[in-house]
């Protein structure tokens, strides 16, 4: 008998020997797995089981040093709260739509005043952010939040105001927001975007703590010069110091008239060396003691005083690099303390 007449039973034979030895390696294989987890399982059921059994009593010390810890806490937080009280809102009652519209308008005149009055130019369209509300009335239920929001924009703008920036190029507010459950604070986020001199960005920033009844966080700062190149030597405004010229002429002065000396023959004199008395039959007077007149020479002006030389050094710095304004931006979020809870005991 040979290969080629009994190819398939001989190739069916092998398939089942190599197909039957991997069945018993997995098995074996299979088999120590699930006798290592199955030991691994006993062993954290008897851990387990222990623990059950045992009674965690704290100990007196533990109960003492736990209460301690608890107590300490709940003071830290209260003195916090009674930190925030000022910045706390009360209960923020809604109003008429069109009461809100009439407070929008009214608190848009005194803002517009500010401005007017430290030369800052804003966009023709300026009503703190509500814009939307010009000329549509907002939703009943949403004018308490609204109302306090006008509180806090324009006691912000009004601080930018005096801070004297040279134009408020933009306004964004993103509306009414959402109070989740159980928040402590509500974040109402605006937008302000400012052109003017370093120092009113300083004199903006160091305002924002000065109120006692708002709390701003300022969340993003960009700022950007308002020139893409370096300053150069035609940047600088230097003060022209012009040092008087002494008056050597006028009335008075030993010299006459501003622009030259006057002569002896152009003043009617005809010579100062001349030996001749006028007592001896001069003709220029009679008498002891009369003769040329004889001029006071007036005291020399005094020197003018040197300008002083500039001491603030914001003053220097903007002779030596010019006077380039900053464009700024502002993400500022006006927090609204809610009303505390009562810590559990």
């Amino acid at each position: 008998m040979s290969f080629q007449e009994n190819k398939f039973p001989i190739l069916l034979g092998a398939v089942t020997a190599v197909v039957t030895g991997g069945l018993i390696f997995w098995s074996m294989k299979s088999g120590g797995k699930y006798e290592e987890a199955k030991s691994d399982y006993d062993n954290a059921d008897r851990k387990i089981g222990q623990l059950m059994r045992v009674d965690p009593k704290p100990t007196e010390g533990n109960q003492v040093a736990k209460k301690q810890a608890v107590d300490a806490y709940a003071e830290s937080v209260a003195k916090l709260q009674e930190a925030f009280d000022p910045r706390r809102a009360t209960k923020l009652q809604n109003i008429e739509p069109s009461a809100f519209t009439d407070s929008l308008l009214s608190a848009r005149k005194r803002v517009l005043a500010e401005f007017e009055k430290s030369g800052t130019t804003v966009p023709e369209q300026f009503f703190l952010g509500h814009g939307r509300f010009s000329d549509t009335l907002p939703q009943k239920k949403d004018t308490g939040v609204l109302s306090y929001q006008l509180g806090a924009f324009e006691d912000l703008l009004t601080k930018l105001a005096q801070a004297a920036p040279t134009a408020l190029t933009n306004i964004y507010w993103a509306g009414v927001p959402e109070v989740p459950e159980g928040a402590a604070v509500v974040p109402h986020p605006i937008e302000i975007t400012f052109r003017g001199p370093e120092s009113s960005l300083r004199e903006f920033l160091s305002s924002l703590d000065d109120t006692g009844k708002y709390y701003y966080v300022v969340r993003t700062m960009r700022v950007m010069n308002e020139r893409d190149s370096a300053p150069n030597a035609q940047d600088a405004r230097f003060e022209r110091v012009v040092t008087p010229t002494p008056d050597l002429g006028g009335p008075g002065s030993i010299f006459g008239d501003p622009g030259g000396f006057v002569f002896p023959e152009e003043d009617g004199l005809e010579d100062l060396d001349s030996t001749e008395d006028p007592a001896d039959g001069g003709a220029e007077g009679e008498g002891e003691g009369e003769g040329l007149p004889v001029e006071e020479v007036p005291a020399p002006p005094a020197p003018a005083p040197e300008p002083a030389a500039p001491t603030d050094s914001g003053e220097i710095l903007k002779q030596v690099l010019g006077d380039e304004k900053i464009q700024v931006f502002l993400r500022i979020d006006v927090l609204q303390f809610l009303e505390p809870r009562e810590l559990p005991q």
